[in-house]
């Protein structure tokens, strides 16, 4: 297992490879629907979104194959929603029409870094906290190396502070944080070093759910697809997400 400022990567699991495996056949099966494709496809047809794509149960189960890892001796038991299948492929991240110049550019030297949960709201894109995730827990169903995840190491300390200090004792959910976390944002990139969650298969990275994190661009002419399935299981209360 290796572990970090605000990751952990863990070791081989010969029941995690299987269930990955199956959950890598199921995914392929579901997006490859023309009207699911049309609707996750973005940023010149590079990445598939993939939200609540799996058909899993809330233990994590798919077509009766358990989910099992080192990480449930570390984390708290709550019930998994459908997970997120992210399927990344050559050339990301294209620019898809209507991104802005510099919105591509982030992407692309910045890797999209962000905070998930934090949510543009309206014309303005302000960013209110709407969901609030226990942890982030990805599972590689492929050993693509390419456009892998990568964190910001130690930068859930630096957003979770902002963010407490911008929400103080006022309404969690209904708080703009939007200047605190463009701020901290900011911040992160001059004082941490990214980080790259470098697990293959029958492996699984933990997230803090603070933590600052994207998707590298893909660095090659080969072919194929990178697929990782999230679960980002959420707090019944929003105070337990805020709180150290």
């Amino acid at each position: 297992m290796k572990q970090g400022d605000g990751y952990v990567i863990f070791d081989y699991d010969a029941r995690l490879a299987h269930w990955a495996d199956v959950a890598r056949r199921r995914a392929l099966e579901l997006s490859a629907n023309t009207q699911v494709r049309a609707r996750n496809l973005r940023h010149g047809e590079t990445w598939f979104v993939g939200v609540d794509l799996l058909d899993n149960d809330e233990t994590g189960a798919v077509q009766g194959v358990a989910l099992r890892g080192a990480w449930q001796d570390h984390l708290p038991a709550l019930p998994l929603h459908r997970a997120q299948v992210s399927i990344v492929y050559p050339g990301y991240p294209k620019r898809d029409a209507g991104e802005s110049a510099a919105n591509h550019r982030f992407r692309r030297n910045r890797f999209a870094a962000h905070v998930d949960g934090l949510l543009p709201v309206g014309e303005t894109r302000r960013r209110f906290a709407h969901e609030h995730h226990a942890y982030i827990l990805g599972i590689p169903l492929d050993d693509c190396t390419h456009a892998r995840t990568v964190m910001w190491e130690g930068s859930h300390r630096i957003m979770q502070r902002a963010l407490q200090d911008a929400i103080g004792t006022g309404d969690i959910v209904n708080t703009d944080v939007t200047e605190a976390y463009s701020a901290a944002r900011k911040e992160v990139f001059e004082r941490c070093e990214p980080v790259e969650m470098g697990a293959r298969v029958g492996q699984a990275f933990w997230l803090h759910r603070f933590a600052l994190h994207g998707t590298l661009p893909w660095q090659s002419d080969e072919s194929g697809a990178r697929m990782v399935a999230f679960f980002r299981p959420e707090f019944d209360d929003p105070a337990q997400w805020l709180a150290t």
